[in-house]
């Protein structure tokens, strides 16, 4: 899926668990989790859809040794001391220098895409309305540069969870407008791991290009600057942040991810 390789055998092709194995042994989830799919704007409209295994969502059969048990293993080792305390809030103020703030979001890019695809492969995906779907070359690009792909953009923020929900993923459409009229679709992902919650502006940056898009609105709606930093593109004078800003409320959650209803979350997606 990465790497492009079409050398061995597909038997010798690996599981990826979307959400890390040290996220979920952190979590300590003893019994089953229950998945839950909203239907439209109101978020408290949910549909019950399945049960899992300690939240084991799996994209299965899709990468090769080396990108799963090297590249992509590396790149856990590395998050979990700095992601980890932050999941679980175990710490009250996390400084985050600018290599943290580049690989929380190239991890946060990578596990969005993971969690897509997982999804889509899954019967119990029933949703109405898909998530942004990465092209092979986004996942060359990530493989190749250990970065988030051109175009793309990623903020930081802290989430009440309560500590009940583990992990939320939800997508709101952000089309790019074009030289030709062509549409360009991107997308806006919410995502989060315990209290940490990664906003990621994802779109196929070769179409963008090749349409002459404009590059998306970074200015995040005054109601809610105070609790997104952007992480990615790193800004031209680099800087180290602290975490957490003040926490979104369970009930903020819509407006999050719409940014104040500026964006569409029930926008078809292909």
């Amino acid at each position: 899926m990465f790497c492009g390789t079409t050398t061995g055998r597909i038997s010798d092709l690996t599981d990826e668990h979307a959400v890390p194995i040290w996220a979920r042994d952190a979590f300590d989830i003893q019994d089953w989790v229950t998945l839950r799919i909203g239907h439209g704007p109101d978020s408290s409209t949910k549909e019950q859809v399945g049960r899992i295994r300690h939240l084991n969502i799996v994209l299965g059969k899709q990468l090769c040794q080396r990108c799963n048990n090297e590249w992509l293993a590396g790149l856990e080792r590395a998050v979990q001391p700095i992601l980890q305390p932050m999941a679980l809030l175990t710490e009250p103020r996390v400084k985050l220098d600018t290599a943290a703030q580049k690989l929380l979001a190239f991890w946060a890019v990578k596990t969005a895409f993971m969690l897509e695809l997982a999804f889509r492969r899954n019967h119990y995906d029933r949703r109405p309305i898909k998530g942004y779907l990465p092209t092979d070359l986004e996942l060359a690009w990530l493989w190749a540069h250990s970065e988030p792909p051109p175009r793309s953009m990623v903020w930081l923020g802290a989430w009440d969870c309560q500590r009940e929900v583990p992990v939320n993923y939800e997508p709101s459409g952000a089309p790019l407008p074009t030289e030709d009229g062509a549409r360009v679709a991107g997308h806006l992902t919410t995502l989060t791991l315990g209290f940490a919650a990664f906003q990621i502006f994802t779109v196929d940056f070769l179409a963008a290009d090749q349409h002459g898009a404009v590059h998306w609105n970074n200015r995040v709606p005054d109601t809610l600057a105070h609790a997104l930093v952007r992480i990615w593109p790193q800004q031209l004078v680099p800087r180290d942040i602290s975490w957490p800003p003040r926490a979104f409320r369970r009930e903020d959650w819509h407006r999050l991810v719409t940014w104040e209803g500026k964006l569409r979350p029930d926008e078809p997606v292909p």
